[in-house]
């Protein structure tokens, strides 16, 4: 990072099984000196990289088959400290700590960003009480999830949530992928989401975990399943992995239950689903998103922006979207969202806009 320093640090956190556990990621901290009661905070979820410790961006560094998205936020993150805010990047559940990664998982997910705030006394690095929920992709649920759980303490002031590309209505993704009867290698991705999806629902619903561990999966699909433990994404992707497996083949014998109680996972998980956040939210989405199409999060913005209701969140003027001519990934370049929405954080934490670090001391 240009305008800090980077560390790994651990900060102890729960598991979904409600066990005690220690988990890892990274602590970036300004250059500019901290203004009084301490630097305010973003906690940043990172977008999928995998379901295991060779996937934590934490242990990344050029050269790791997983770079690109291990750091795909950094251009965020970089123009946050520019701007004298501080960032925590937890690794997750079962990446960045003991367990299997429940990938999608919302209370996984969101225990993981509120610990590590929970911990930030215990990095030595000046860290106040104000923060922003922000994050990317999976990460993007990560924020939302986090945002409607409790505070972390009574100190923390929760500001805003930023989400980039949020993923929503799974189901309706997977259905479609679900059609295609081969593997395409250019596609090998959409089989290995699929594979860390069912992964992470099992660690969650029984019926799941029944299924996999009976005739919910295809052999192919049997004798790649400790890969999604093992390997990054990228890994996972090629052809000797899930990206081998098409997805129609990725069903067993009672494939078609094993993907019926996926979806009732989904259900449960979505980020429409949650209570409405009680700060401002701005969502950052692509044009041309190949992940979470662009039908489907403007979808998400109209719940946002309608009169309260029983299910749904937010309020009138409480939610804005920004749309960018790019991909899923490409959203995260420096040309694009980053730079204003560092902005719009900075200004939720009472920074002055610009980037003088002068506002911070």
């Amino acid at each position: 990072m240009r305008h800090g320093s980077t560390r790994v640090v651990a900060f102890p956190a729960v598991g979904v099984d409600g066990r005690p556990q220690t988990q890892t990621g990274l602590l970036h901290v300004p250059h500019a000196p901290a203004r009084e009661g301490g630097r305010p905070v973003v906690v940043y979820g990172h977008m999928t990289t995998g379901g295991g410790p060779r996937s934590a961006p934490s242990g990344g560094a050029p050269g790791h088959p997983e770079w690109r998205r291990m750091s795909q936020g950094d251009a965020l993150c970089d123009g946050l400290l520019e701007r004298g805010v501080a960032v925590l990047r937890p690794d997750y559940e079962g990446i960045g700590g003991p367990g299997i990664h429940p990938y999608l998982i919302g209370s996984s997910l969101a225990a993981s960003m509120n610990a590590m705030m929970r911990a930030r006394g215990d990095f030595g690095a000046d860290l106040g009480s104000d923060w922003v929920l922000a994050g990317h992709s999976e990460g993007a649920v990560a924020a939302l999830w986090a945002a409607a759980a409790a505070e972390p303490d009574p100190q923390a002031r929760l500001r805003a949530v930023a989400a980039f590309a949020p993923v929503t209505r799974l189901d309706l993704t997977i259905r479609w992928a679900l059609r295609m009867p081969i593997a395409v290698p250019a596609l090998g991705v959409t089989s290995a989401l699929i594979g860390l999806m069912l992964r992470g629902a099992a660690t969650v619903d029984e019926r799941v975990a029944a299924l996999v561990a009976e005739d919910g999966l295809s052999a192919v699909a049997r004798d790649r399943w400790h890969d999604l433990d093992e390997l990054c994404l990228t890994e996972l992707s090629q052809s000797a992995s899930w990206g081998g497996v098409a997805p129609a083949a990725i069903g067993g014998p009672r494939g078609a239950e094993l993907f019926a109680a996926l979806f009732e996972v989904f259900r449960r998980n979505d980020v429409a689903r949650l209570p409405a956040p009680r700060v401002p939210v701005r969502v950052d989405a692509a044009l041309f998103d190949e992940v979470a199409p662009a039908v489907l999060t403007r979808r998400l913005v109209r719940r946002g922006t309608r009169r309260p209701v029983r299910r749904g969140w937010g309020r009138p003027r409480d939610v804005e979207s920004h749309w960018w001519p790019t991909h899923h990934s490409g959203i995260m370049q420096p040309r694009f969202a980053p730079s204003d929405a560092a902005d719009w954080i900075a200004a939720r934490l009472d920074l002055a806009a610009g980037r003088s670090s002068e506002r911070t001391a």
